[in-house]
């Protein structure tokens, strides 16, 4: 079946921590992209917090809820499929980021900043909504870095954050710790081109970003969605959390 992943499929995902395909959907990309449009210039729209922001371009959090073609994009079901096929389960979205314009964030994985019992229970889908220009910050990717440790931030400090201030701190630590840790296991980011209706799947501790953007005035419109499963018993939030010690802080997650 089309929409089925292959044996070939899984075992790349399974090698490398990703998959690429297009979801053929241009008139609902053209759509969402209206949508986006209005809802920038109705300024209605919840961002992510600063601390994880690198340059003035908005993050649509949840537009889920603001436009009904952004929910029918982060639910597709050829994501769906794909992504059922790969880790036999049914999976459920459950937050959505529209971006602008690139990132420009540093290479990082979802994991550090949404962890599940059992563990790495998520997956995200990226999807480009246009053509993405090779100068305007594109998508890295880090082949075979899922395979890396669990990052924990209370192996790098003793004390919970009080503050925003305390957790940027303690993510700082853990962006140059992942620079160490490429340089000692040789692990090298690649850029996919990605062209309009393409989608990326990785896995919950694959390390992506946009660390480098030549002309940040160029658009690079593209929606996330963040994926997880009825058989997780718990989501949390690592920065507050130490599963050493079995200390977790809970985060409230609503499937759509």
């Amino acid at each position: 079946m089309q929409n089925i992943a292959s044996i070939q499929e899984k075992n790349f995902f399974k090698k490398n921590g990703y998959l690429i395909f297009n979801i053929n959907k241009n008139e609902l990309i053209d759509k969402v992209n209206q949508d986006v449009k209005k809802i920038i210039k109705e300024k209605k729209y919840k961002t992510n917090t600063k601390i994880y922001s690198y340059n003035n371009s908005p993050r649509i959090v949840e537009s889920f809820k603001l436009s009904s073609n952004c929910c029918k994009l982060a639910k597709i079901k050829i994501v769906r499929d794909k992504i059922q096929n790969l880790y036999k389960e049914k999976p459920f979205p459950f937050s959505t980021i529209n971006f602008i314009k690139s990132t420009q964030q540093p290479l990082h994985s979802d994991y550090s900043h949404f962890g599940t019992i059992p563990k790495l229970k998520l997956i995200g889908s990226w999807i480009a909504l246009q053509d993405i220009d090779e100068n305007s910050g594109p998508l890295h990717v880090v082949p075979g870095s899922h395979k890396m440790g669990i990052y924990n931030f209370f192996d790098y400090t003793k004390k919970m954050p009080t503050s925003l201030n305390d957790v940027k701190r303690n993510y700082s630590k853990y962006e140059k710790w992942i620079k160490k840790e490429m340089k000692r296991k040789n692990l090298k980011s690649i850029v996919p081109k990605m062209k309009k209706g393409d989608c990326i799947l990785w896995d919950a501790n694959l390390l992506h970003g946009s660390p480098k953007c030549n002309n940040n005035k160029l658009l690079r419109r593209s929606q996330v969605t963040h994926w997880s499963f009825k058989s997780v018993k718990k989501h949390y939030n690592p920065s507050f959390s130490n599963p050493k010690k079995s200390i977790y802080k809970l985060r409230e997650v609503n499937f759509f």
